[in-house]
């Protein structure tokens, strides 16, 4: 089993942005921080880590008092390579804002482990998607719209450009009904979507870092790599999941392919998956039940599930769906989108 309390917390440099921004509105953070009892001397140095539900609490408490539903986007603007720890830094030392952004992806869970990220090439775009899981209550939509506005305001920032991605798709319905994300990305924004992910030509991605160092930056991801595997330690099914996760809907990988991908044997990797006391075939089992109850009540036809999660019809994803949960996924109540 994976311990939800060691998976679903927050870097405190993630943190402290959204703290700096409290005080630029002016907002009495000491007393916050005191109310909700998250602990001011976590802070210092960066690395330490806040459970979800209190990072949770600090974003309602954020939003409740700077009267502002786009307080997020204040926030996304003021994140700086300290904000995202020896992942910031590796990105601002990144020779192209593609290989930045490929950074971002690779090691997303040092930042939240209740975010994982994924970044798929195609022929003229790139498109980093986004998935999460708080292991509780879905995530304030603030903190979705903070994430995805944070990586396009941390690009424009280390590459000194205003960079404008092709698109914007969020989940979350448009509550106000305002253009204020469309002003904030410049581009088209599309809400009630299937998955919150931005979309960038390949050609902006191009943009060189002005202050780029690949061989200091590969000397961070080596920092990066052993604070991950800390991270991650006993965790290696959510690695397994991860990687299928990313492959999803083109293909659904093989377990030759994604031992290939970590650099192990396939029989290593059942190894691995065994002393956790689970195997491949439970991990995409799992991966998929849970992207199919997300997806059904959400209100996405069967047709769109299916292809989703990688079937190749509606009716295999049924009947493997009745095998997983007893159901038809008709049964599945629409929940409204927050």
């Amino acid at each position: 089993m994976i311990d939800s309390v060691q998976r679903h917390s927050a870097l405190t440099g993630w943190v402290l942005a959204i703290i700096n921004t409290m005080r630029a509105e002016g907002i009495d953070v000491d007393s916050v921080l005191n109310d909700i009892g998250l602990d001011p001397d976590l802070l210092e140095g960066g690395y330490s880590r806040y459970s979800q539900e209190l990072v949770s609490e600090l974003w309602k408490r954020a939003i409740k008092l700077s009267g502002d539903p786009h307080f997020g986007f204040k926030v996304a603007s003021s994140v700086r390579p300290a904000n995202f720890h020896v992942l910031g830094y590796a990105m601002n030392c990144s020779n192209t804002l593609m290989r930045a952004l490929q950074r971002f992806a690779h090691f997303c869970r040092l930042i939240s482990d209740s975010a994982t990220a994924t970044l798929t090439e195609n022929n003229e775009t790139c498109v980093l998607t986004f998935y999460f899981d708080t292991g509780g209550d879905p995530p304030v939509y603030q903190t979705v719209d903070t994430v995805l506005a944070s990586v396009v305001a941390f690009l424009r920032w280390i590459s000194h450009k205003p960079l404008v991605p092709e698109e914007v798709n969020i989940v979350h319905r448009n509550r106000d009904k305002s253009d204020a994300h469309q002003e904030f990305f410049g581009c088209p924004v599309k809400f009630r979507e299937i998955h919150n992910s931005i979309v960038f030509k390949k050609q902006d991605l191009e943009t060189v870092v002005m202050s780029s160092d690949e061989e200091l930056a590969t000397l961070l991801d080596s920092v990066a790599i052993r604070y991950l595997d800390q991270r991650m330690a006993g965790t290696f099914a959510v690695r397994i999941r991860d990687l299928i996760l990313a492959h999803l809907p083109n293909e659904t990988p093989s377990k030759a392919t994604i031992a290939k991908e970590l650099g192990f044997t396939e029989r290593t990797l059942l190894r691995r998956l065994k002393n956790e006391g689970t195997t491949y075939a439970d991990v995409l089992r799992n991966l998929r039940e849970e992207l199919a109850f997300e997806y059904l009540k959400r209100g996405m036809r069967l047709e769109e599930v299916a292809y989703e999660l990688g079937f190749s019809d509606p009716g295999t994803f049924s009947r493997a769906f009745k095998s997983w949960t007893g159901r038809r996924p008709s049964t599945v109540k629409i929940e409204e989108l927050n």
